[in-house]
């Protein structure tokens, strides 16, 4: 019998992951990816990467190698429901029959959204968004599975999007970054070029570094956390702390490029394998959604007021991410040794150049805005695998705290 009373977690899934392949010039092999997956026709979906010659790489390489291919080049950070469905329309008129995503997250998701609506007979992307009520994981049973391909060909060092299983997408009419976790929309083949992650300007190559550090501690503490998440994470942990600085203000580094492409990958592949995101993204979401701001620099504003809220509930965790990070804790208790990890991640984002919190001050945020952050938090499974409870009146002096 299954003890669902002990346990609020009594069965921990994983989902599956999909080939990724990292390696300088791997981006070469694009064409061979389409052809392994039965892409004939590849419709690529990119934000277009414009002054980096990227996409004209790519099209050169598909169009040598005989896989016709159209673009669709208007997707935004923070990927809209709109572009989705237009980047849809485009898929089905031209006649493709698969997809190639060329960016980071916001590229890659967008894919997915449109292979999930082309499944499912155009439905509106965010009508298959998931959520705590009504229970995704009897919703997402309505759903037609996805069989289009996608070749995901990845130019950032922190979305994981490339080899995972969900989509963010934003859902404009309720001013809501939403989950879609449809079946089989985790990307055909994940390709990682170092070659390419290492054309990011220095900003972007700093926020989604910390994307993917987020990834790392807020799987790390999850409550659906698993002994294939813990290791993974703090390997993510140990590897962004020692190589983030020099990336972000020297990419052509090639060794801590290469540790970047590894981390923000292993990143996605701990999600996959049972860890969950919290606080700082289910917070960052609606941040990134009201601002449109960057999805990575809404995690590092709101990485050390989220995390001192988790802070009291597993204290030992954090003490273990400090270790991770390089802090000898030895002789401190489990709160003091915890403290230090929040003075590391505070001396990172320092170098950085980012600051936390200033909410109003940094992203025009108003007042009235922060019923809306608690509101869609309420209904999002990020807060379902946060170390601490939901309590709308502690979130709402969180908000307060650093508006």
């Amino acid at each position: 019998m299954i003890n669902k009373e002990m346990f609020q977690f009594p069965i921990r899934y994983t989902s599956p992951i999909h080939r990724i392949a990292i390696g300088w010039g791997v981006h070469q092999t694009v064409a061979d990816e389409c052809k392994a997956a039965g892409i004939k026709k590849a419709l690529i979906v990119t934000t277009g990467l414009k002054g980096t010659g990227i996409i004209d790489e790519i099209r050169q390489i598909l169009t040598a190698n005989g896989v016709a291919n159209e673009t669709y080049d208007k997707v935004t950070s923070n990927p809209k429901d709109y572009q989705v469905m237009e980047a849809y329309d485009v898929y089905r008129n031209t006649g493709c029959d698969g997809v190639v995503s060329v960016g980071g997250g916001s590229s890659h998701d967008c894919a997915k959204g449109l292979r999930s609506v082309a499944a499912n007979k155009g439905i509106y992307v965010c009508d298959m968004a998931a959520f705590i009520d009504p229970p995704w994981m009897e919703e997402v049973k309505k759903y037609k599975p996805v069989t289009i391909p996608q070749v995901a060909v990845n130019t950032t060092a922190g979305t994981g999007a490339e080899c995972t299983f969900a989509a963010a997408i934003t859902n404009t009419r309720v001013r809501a970054k939403q989950l879609l976790v449809v079946p089989g929309q985790t990307p055909t083949v994940a390709l990682i070029d170092p070659l390419l992650v290492r054309l990011m300007p220095k900003h972007i190559a700093a926020w989604t570094g910390i994307d993917t550090l987020a990834h790392a501690f807020e799987g790390y503490v999850s409550k659906t956390r698993v002994p294939y998440t813990a290791a993974l994470m703090l390997g993510v942990i140990k590897i962004v702390a020692e190589n983030l600085r020099e990336f972000t203000y020297n990419r052509m580094n090639h060794i801590a490029c290469e540790q970047m492409c590894w981390a923000e990958s292993m990143g996605g592949a701990g999600l996959h394998f049972g860890g969950g995101t919290g606080i700082v993204h289910g917070l960052g979401h609606t941040l990134s959604v009201l601002t449109d701001c960057h999805h990575g620099l809404a995690n590092a504003v709101l990485t050390i007021p989220g995390e001192r809220y988790n802070q009291p509930s597993c204290p030992e965790k954090f003490a273990e991410m400090a270790q991770a990070m390089g802090v000898d804790i030895r002789g401190l208790t489990k709160m003091q040794a915890a403290d230090k990890w929040f003075e590391e991640m505070e001396r990172l984002l320092a170098d950085l150049n980012i600051t936390t919190g200033h909410l109003h001050e940094q992203f025009g945020l108003q007042q009235e805005d922060l019923e809306h952050f608690i509101n869609t938090y309420a209904n999002s499974f990020h807060h379902e695998g946060n170390p601490r409870e939901f309590d709308r009146a502690e979130i709402s002096q969180l908000l307060e705290g650093i508006f």
